[in-house]
């Protein structure tokens, strides 16, 4: 996450962070010879750049002046001021953005974990935002999907602004390759009267944190209907779609619980290191059809 340090604190940056002392800026300067659209932070694939937008006082990294629509790559510890009189602000953290949203009212900012971000609040979960491997960002919400774009404002609980970086990220800073939803597998230990579902996700030896059991039934069931299909000899792609409202009646359970219990299933993935937590359970768009997003299944009594 690239983070810009300052008087006011730590801002972690969205994709593209518009400078200035218009309200409808990322980074609001009250300061006199800031203007209203000053500058702005800009993330390229592989770092950051400050680009000036014709400010009157000018834009600094260290010393030197950008020029009217001037551009500088910006390293770690690199000093910047917008004018003379605000800042200065210092790039703390050179990685790359994460997804976030801002309340319009008060300005509250949630970050996202895994490419997964529930609004307004992970244990009060209206909405969900998740990027796709194509880069797409997606919006779940009352159990249909639809594509969003960045700076969108979307109503879940309060108005919010999301910042969504446009690509997708396939490795970690040091190069090593992402941890994704398809390389699970899932190992469901079931009590003989269903009253008790254990879960372990696993890739290879490593094995996952997954304690809270609230949501692990509707998992089960999930789990369930891919593994008959596959022995149906459905077509992998075909597997394991339900419709919501046959789950929520086998479940005996209401559209906003089932919503809580897959919102936290894919956090605690998310939290685990996922990259991609919400393909646990993937949506058609356009339909209420839902599946486990895990190909590897096991299903066993529990000892």
């Amino acid at each position: 996450m690239g983070v810009l340090r300052g008087p006011d604190g730590d801002l972690e940056l969205p994709d593209r962070c518009l400078v200035g002392r218009s309200r409808g800026c990322d980074l609001v300067l009250a300061a006199r010879d800031v203007s209203s659209e000053h500058a702005v932070l800009q993330w390229s694939a592989t770092h950051w750049e400050l680009r000036d937008l014709g400010s009157r006082n000018g834009s600094y990294v260290g010393e030197v002046r950008l020029g009217p629509g001037g551009r500088a790559p910006l390293a770690v510890g690199a000093v910047l001021r917008f004018g003379r009189e605000a800042g200065p602000w210092q790039l703390a953290c050179a990685a790359g953005p994460r997804a976030q949203a801002v309340a319009l009212a008060d300005g509250a900012r949630r970050i996202a974990e895994g490419g997964y971000l529930a609004l307004p609040h992970e244990t009060e979960p209206r909405a969900a935002l998740y990027q796709e491997g194509d880069g797409r960002w997606w919006l779940e919400q009352d159990g249909a999907t639809r594509e969003v774009d960045d700076r969108a404002v979307i109503e879940a609980g309060g108005l919010w602004r999301v910042h969504l970086p446009r690509a997708a990220a396939g490795t970690w800073e040091d190069g090593a390759t992402l941890l994704v939803v398809a390389q699970l597998r899932l190992r469901f230990a079931v009590s003989r009267d269903e009253e008790q579902v254990e879960l372990v996700a696993q890739v290879g030896e490593r094995r996952l944190d997954l304690q809270v059991r609230a949501h692990h039934y509707p998992l089960l069931l999930l789990a369930r209907q891919r593994q008959a299909d596959a022995a149906a000899g459905v077509a992998a792609a075909e597997q394991g779609w339900l419709r919501q409202d046959d789950l929520l009646t086998m479940l005996r359970m209401k559209e906003d619980h089932l919503g809580v219990a897959i919102h936290r299933a894919r956090a605690q993935l998310a939290r685990a290191g996922v990259a991609d937590a919400a393909a646990l359970i993937e949506r058609r768009p356009g339909t209420r059809l839902l599946r486990l997003g895990v190909a590897a299944i096991e299903v066993v009594p529990l000892a």
